[in-house]
């Protein structure tokens, strides 16, 4: 292997475990979102849950098909969050919790990741 390639090799796996990192900070947020008393807990366990794939697969494995799934789940997430945003459904209180506003932080920035991997590659 030249060292072009091991550069691009560990610039790459670099990349993944940062998103990898992201994804972890995300399952730990819907799990500190979690209320004993509603069923939405189930969800919350579930998003957590879709959380750890990703992070496992970028952490050892940041493969092009890789980074497609984790923006496609991160999209869709965005997606989802916004409209409950817009709803009202997802609000703690009189507005939206710091929790959930540090959620889209670190789905965006594993999009933002996502979007710098996908220029990296050849």
């Amino acid at each position: 292997m030249t060292a072009s390639a091991i550069a691009v090799r560990s610039g790459a796996l670099a990349l993944g475990r940062a998103a990898a990192v992201l994804a972890l900070c995300s399952a730990l947020v819907h799990l500190l979102l979690l209320d004993g008393g509603s069923l939405g807990s189930v969800t919350m366990v579930a998003m957590a849950a879709a959380c750890l794939p990703c992070a496992w697969h970028l952490w050892r494995s940041p493969t092009g098909s890789v980074w497609r799934v984790t923006a496609g789940v991160d999209a869709a997430m965005l997606v989802l969050h916004v409209q409950l945003l817009g709803s009202g459904e997802h609000l703690h209180g009189a507005g939206p919790s710091s929790l959930m506003w540090l959620g889209l932080a670190l789905v965006s920035g594993q999009l933002v990741l996502a979007g710098a991997a996908a220029l990296r590659r050849p």
